[in-house]
């Protein structure tokens, strides 16, 4: 089988045992880095085990991240374990931050509590990438999220709390409501954002709360008013209304909770009492 790979405008065709010797044993950590990605744009599963043998032993970090992508474009689960390994121990920030993109695409529920570990990892770009992985891994993360949120580190608090509202799980709705009341306010932006993307009206009166605790940071208020616009629950009207009248002009605030009146408004209106019921449109 022959290869063609374009590097830029030059072409080049190179044999998979050109590339594997490439790989393994070329002194340039250039050709063996492009080997690496080229071995794992082609797709042969037989690249498997001569790229986990690199992950695990070459000396240089740009071939064991191109080793890492590599592994994840295959999606043989034979990587899994050697990429959990550099996800925990790689001392080379790009390695583990790939390979916790590559755990992500590779899934199962073996991945899931090193990706959790990793959300306290000395490097935001690595929490925020196992972030992004748990959440394409889907609801088998969902629990291990939950448990996180009572971590002692803000960054995995609030990369949780995030998660979880992309996930869409309902059953973490209660356990997010309690993050309404996290001592740090970035937690706090996440928990009314996730509440609204969680789409369960049983969190309306915990945002409403938010919404009136004039103590409260704006940009949280404001979330929480966004979150019951997303909701559409008319128990939020009068709030809202409140909130509306009481201020001297608009600010971000008051006009996110104008916008999110008037989204419950649109869709209760043949609830709300005085409301002009819509003219219905004639066929002829």
């Amino acid at each position: 089988m022959t290869i063609s790979v374009n590097k830029r405008k030059k072409q080049a065709s190179k044999t998979f045992d050109e590339l594997l010797t490439e790989l393994k044993g070329s002194n340039s950590e250039k050709v063996r880095y492009n080997a690496a990605r080229v071995l794992g744009e082609i797709g042969d599963l037989r690249a498997v085990e001569p790229l986990i043998d690199v992950l695990k032993n070459d000396k240089n970090g740009s071939v064991r991240l191109y080793a890492a992508r590599a592994l994840g474009e295959l999606g043989d689960t034979r990587a899994t374990r050697p990429l959990i390994d550099s996800l925990r121990e790689d001392r080379n920030v790009d390695v583990r931050v790939r390979a916790a993109r590559a755990l992500g695409r590779l899934g199962g529920t073996e991945v899931v509590e090193p990706l959790v570990e990793a959300l306290s990892d000395e490097n935001s770009q690595v929490c925020i990438t196992s972030t992004d992985a748990l959440i394409e891994i889907g609801d088998v993360a969902v629990d291990a999220l939950i448990e996180s949120l009572d971590h002692e580190k803000v960054n995995v608090r609030c990369d949780a709390t995030r998660a979880l509202g992309e996930l869409g799980d309902k059953k973490a709705v209660d356990a997010v409501v309690k993050m309404l009341n996290d001592e740090w306010v970035n937690v706090r932006i996440y928990a009314v954002t996730s509440l609204g993307k969680l789409g369960d009206k049983k969190a309306v009166p915990a945002l409403i709360e938010v919404l009136q605790r004039t103590s409260e940071n704006e940009l949280v208020r404001a979330g929480s008013a966004a979150a019951l616009g997303v909701l559409r629950d008319a128990s939020a009207l009068l709030p809202l209304r409140e909130l509306i009248m009481k201020a001297e002009e608009l600010g971000e605030l008051e006009d996110t909770a104008l916008k999110a009146f008037k989204k419950i408004m649109a869709a209760n209106w043949q609830n709300v009492p005085g409301a002009t019921p819509k003219k219905q449109t004639q066929t002829v």
